[in-house]
């Protein structure tokens, strides 16, 4: 019997379309995207914006010396990242005062943490994209080694860092609330919701904390290396780390519900969307993979792309970025 379309071209495995984005001095350590933007940290301690439409630069501030000379932002590399995603939205067509401010905290080698206001200027190109700015609003200092990660909700801002230490600090009113200790080595990751924390340390723990009371929820085990990266949603915390595995974890009774094999090497960043099924890893062997969540089958992978490491990645239902050192 003949094929009912004998005269069918072959399938081509679909190929996403790539856009490299070149700009930065020195090596990219972190990134955080929306709707209209790419927001990127760099040991060449500046913070760039980018659009995401075409790679066009939007922003460039931090580690510029001010009119007194002082340098107005992190005087180390930019390890860290968060911002009110899409802050302006529904605003396309506003102008100067009534335009809202945005709002981004990042965190450096330097021990600081960098509150930033961000705003939107004039249009750039014919496409709508505007210029975005940043003024620096304060720095959080208390850690005393580099801050290696961070998060932000309405109500808090979570950073962690080299000194084994969990900071949480008031968004409001930007004073420190909680110094939660507990881990035997560096907190290289953390996850927030719903007034708790995850943290995830090179001693090969996670633990969950109450930000209200500062009490240890849970401890997590089940690692066989240092934990490097996790994203804690909906009552789930997936977790990456040096012994190359990836391990869904629920909050409410410890458990490993799946562990997922397949990377070579550092599993360096994790990110997933329970709305959509998926579930992105980047790791050191260079490569991006994309998951089932529900299943863990490998469904994607993003091979000979990069040449060095990756070091980040995030997603939505159509795109993927991801930075590389």
């Amino acid at each position: 019997m003949l094929p009912p379309f004998p005269n069918a071209p072959p399938m081509v495995p679909y190929a996403p379309q790539v856009l490299s984005i070149m700009g930065h001095t020195d090596s990219v350590y972190c990134l955080e995207f929306d709707s209209k933007r790419i927001i990127t940290g760099s040991r060449d301690r500046t913070i760039k914006v980018w659009s995401l439409k075409d790679g066009r630069l939007l922003g460039n501030f931090g580690s510029v010396p001010a009119l007194g000379g002082e340098v107005q932002g992190h005087t180390g590399s930019v390890l860290c990242l968060k911002f009110s995603v899409d802050w302006d939205r529904g605003e396309e067509d506003a102008e100067g005062s009534d335009r809202k401010q945005g709002f981004m905290v990042s965190g450096s080698s330097d021990c600081s943490v960098c509150v930033w206001n961000l705003w939107t200027g004039s249009r750039v190109g014919e496409d709508g994209d505007r210029e975005v700015n940043g003024e620096l609003c304060t720095i959080l200092r208390g850690h005393t080694g580099g801050v290696l990660d961070l998060r932000i909700d309405d109500h808090w801002i979570v950073s962690c860092s080299k000194d084994a230490g969990i900071r949480v600090w008031d968004r409001e009113t930007l004073m420190l609330v909680r110094v939660l200790r507990g881990h035997e080595g560096p907190v290289n990751a953390v996850g927030l919701q719903a007034g708790r924390v995850v943290s995830a340390s090179g001693d090969g723990k996670m633990i969950l904390w109450d930000i209200a009371s500062g009490e240890r929820i849970r401890t997590f085990e089940g690692h066989d290396r240092g934990l490097a990266c996790i994203e804690f949603k909906d009552g789930l915390i997936v977790s990456g780390s040096t012994d190359c595995k990836i391990k869904i974890w629920s909050t409410e009774t410890g458990e490993c519900v799946r562990t997922l094999l397949g990377h070579e090497a550092l599993v360096r960043a994790v990110a997933f969307d329970p709305r959509c099924g998926r579930l992105v890893s980047a790791s050191y062997d260079k490569t991006v993979k994309v998951w089932d969540f529900a299943t863990g089958q490998l469904l994607r992978e993003f091979a000979n792309t990069h040449t060095s490491h990756i070091f980040d990645v995030k997603f939505d239902v159509a795109r993927i970025v991801r930075y590389v050192l």
